[in-house]
């Protein structure tokens, strides 16, 4: 058992980037996760740790209250400090929940408090409180259209599907436009709720490769042909996991190639708002045949579980409002009718430019203490670390989870056996930018010790 005043577990913290006292506190968790701490061990007191350090006893007492939130570490009054027999709770820094941060001077809850006590004074309490079965009133429709211009020409409310979600309208599309056993067409790392769709519905997934400037057309042309696949999923302009935007070239050659095989595309685009000037949408290269997917819990709040589809007809649409009627049945009436209350207003507007310069902001901590490399734009949520390939994202992940951070590896976006080794840092989960510092600073931290990390791979 380790003595009271052993710091033989302490590794030469010059050498560790970020403040002091996490250090310490992911000193522990390596401690206590290799074995050279063990449940029941004492730590030195507070006062006596702070000498031997050489640092102040603030420090070290937040190092300390860090660690027991943690479930690193307890504290029993007369007794002293001890290494804790559990495992650690769950993550308290997340870097994994892609979600839009608070926008910057924006009360967003006050808004939300407001926006539903005023909608309840002037709607129909019968309205909010029944069903309403399919694709969106005609009002909410027409909202949606409004929405849906910032990619192409507003279109006809028969074009336009509400849902609860851009998940509920992901998997409409699937159980629309495809069959059991069907193939559909992805990037080799995609958003892991396609993943799971098709994994429910009994579709198969199937990767295309890509170069620096995205997906390649001869690789679709020749992975259509070889699966005999009908659908080809995107997410062109922030990709989620790999932060990259696919330039207007591209997305060119790929819908004349997508014509050429008679494909269908579904372009999920939750993050096209928070660009200044994004390229043109699927949706206006190739109308004829996107069902175009934008919601808004990426660009205003999770809050609002409201997204629209474009679809490419209007009897296209009558399939997918069919769908929604055999697994979700509708939109939530009072999320949706706030949503478009702030789509009339303008206020939907002016939430996502608060949550753009928010994101800004955070983009650039990340910039300041993240090793140069990895992918990531001004406004996006989310940014793309690439790793060298002695250590797996995998691995890392649960090297960070044991220290308190919550990321996402490679492995969860993945398409097949054969992906890129990176992981994706989601910027907008942590409550503020001091918390989110703190946990890219661990992360640094994780990655300067990590088998030929010392740079990442570009």
């Amino acid at each position: 058992m380790t003595g009271a005043g052993d710091i033989s577990w302490l590794p030469d913290l010059e050498a560790w980037p970020g403040p002091v006292y996490l250090k310490i506190v992911d000193a522990l968790a390596d401690a206590r996760s290799n074995g050279r701490l063990q449940p029941g061990d004492r730590l030195p007191p507070q006062r006596e740790l702070a000498r031997l350090l050489g640092v102040d006893l603030t420090t070290v007492t937040r190092a300390f209250s860090e660690a027991r939130r943690r479930n690193l570490i307890d504290a029993t009054a007369g007794r002293g400090t001890f290494v804790t027999p559990g495992e650690p709770e769950e993550p308290v820094l997340d870097l994994s929940m892609n979600i839009p941060p608070a926008p910057a001077g924006i009360n967003l809850p006050g808004l939300i408090r407001t926006g539903v006590e005023g909608l309840l004074k002037r709607s129909s309490a019968e309205a909010l409180l029944s069903y309403h079965p399919g694709p969106g009133s005609p009002a909410e429709r027409a909202a949606g259209s409004s929405w849906l211009a910032a990619a192409g020409d507003r279109l006809p409310v028969d074009r336009v599907i509400v849902g609860s979600g851009a998940q509920a309208l992901l998997t409409a599309v699937v159980l629309s436009e495809t069959r059991e056993d069907d193939t559909i067409l992805a990037d080799a790392l995609t958003y892991p709720g396609l993943i799971g769709l098709a994994g429910a519905t009994r579709r198969k997934l199937a990767a295309v490769g890509d170069d620096d400037e995205g997906m390649r057309p001869d690789d679709l042309e020749e992975a259509a042909r070889r699966h005999g696949a009908r659908v080809l999923y995107l997410n062109p302009t922030l990709q989620n996991p790999t932060a990259s935007v696919m330039p207007e070239a591209r997305r060119r050659e790929l819908a004349r190639m997508a014509d050429k095989l008679g494909l269908t595309i579904v372009e999920d685009d939750p993050y096209r708002r928070l660009l200044a000037a994004p390229p043109p949408a699927f949706l206006t290269l190739a109308p004829e045949r996107t069902f175009h997917v934008a919601t808004l819990a990426k660009c205003i709040s999770p809050f609002l579980r409201t997204a629209f589809l474009a679809a490419p007809d209007a009897q296209a649409a009558e399939r997918i409002a069919a769908a929604i009627r055999g697994t979700t049945m509708m939109a939530p009436p009072l999320m949706t009718g706030l949503a478009c209350e702030w789509l009339r207003s303008g206020l939907a507007g002016e939430i996502t430019a608060g949550v753009r310069a928010e994101a800004q902001a955070r983009q650039e901590i990340a910039r300041n203490i993240l090793a140069k490399g990895f992918t990531a734009t001004d406004a996006g949520l989310h940014l793309w670390y690439p790793l060298k390939s002695e250590l797996r994202s995998a691995e890392l992940a649960d090297t960070a989870r044991r220290r308190g951070l919550a990321i996402s590896p490679a492995e969860e976006f993945a398409v097949g056996p054969d992906f890129a080794n990176g992981l994706r840092l989601a910027l907008g989960a942590t409550p503020n930018r001091e918390r989110l510092k703190e946990g890219l600073q661990s992360l640094a931290s994780i990655l300067s010790g990590a088998p030929g990390s010392s740079r990442p791979k570009v």
